[in-house]
């Protein structure tokens, strides 16, 4: 009976030992990730918004753009107006601007609109079919690229 006595406050003491070097550990361990986690909070909620904005102007971007070169090509060379075609212009460089050249499909947009303002500009059959083929790979490439970075605003921590 004596030792066992003599045992609980070595156990006790040991514990205590333990619990006193752990305890402040696990305590920075629980800290550290509970600060990681409200920096990613508190970055996606700056970024999320410039993000979301960056979307929408580039949508806008691509809806005028599309929709003006057909007006312009559908419009005959009669129809045409220098405005027009300044404006279309000023839509393309703008699109050059907001995408990121790193990335293949945002090159591969910028690529696909080049190609239809050059067709829409030179006239014929032949350009005028390219400027439809264009046209359907320049809404397919750009729902992709939409779709793409609206998961990412929405996903990001």
């Amino acid at each position: 009976m004596s030792n066992s006595n003599e045992l609980i406050p070595i156990l006790s003491l040991i514990i205590a030992g333990i619990a006193v070097f752990f305890g402040p550990l696990i305590s920075i361990y629980v800290t550290r990730k509970t600060l990681e986690t409200n920096s990613k909070i508190a970055t996606k909620n700056l970024i999320s918004p410039i993000r979301q904005e960056w979307i929408n102007d580039l949508r806008n971007t691509l809806i005028e753009l599309t929709s003006k070169s057909v007006h312009y090509m559908v419009a005959g060379t009669e129809g045409r107006k220098d405005s027009e075609y300044y404006r279309i212009t000023e839509l393309e460089h703008k699109i050059k601007l907001l995408i990121n050249p790193l990335e293949d499909d945002h090159t591969k947009l910028v690529e696909s609109i080049s190609e239809l303002t050059t067709s829409l500009y030179r006239g014929g059959l032949e350009n005028e079919m390219l400027f439809w083929e264009k046209h359907r790979e320049i809404i397919s490439i750009s729902q992709k690229i939409l779709k793409r970075e609206w998961e990412r605003v929405k996903n990001e921590i």
